[in-house]
């Protein structure tokens, strides 16, 4: 019965760990910017953040959405 008792233990800390982990790695890629391009037929490209033209099209896309916004008075 305590075998059993320390086996659940540490499979519930294992799983606690992982999530935690898991949890940490997608808040910190939320705040990054990405490059997705979607296509007619349904796919996605998803460009690295290194990549020469993505940066070139974050560029462009900053500068849409500083034009989209409306003025602030």
């Amino acid at each position: 019965m305590a075998r059993r008792k320390l086996v659940a233990g540490l499979v519930l800390a294992g799983g606690s760990i992982a999530g935690a982990l898991y949890l940490r790695q997608q808040l910190a890629e939320s705040g990054r910017e990405r490059v997705g391009l979607y296509f007619a037929d349904g796919t996605l490209l998803e460009l690295k953040p290194d990549e020469a033209a993505s940066e070139e099209l974050l560029a462009l896309a900053r500068e849409l959405l500083v034009s989209a916004r409306p003025e602030r008075s």
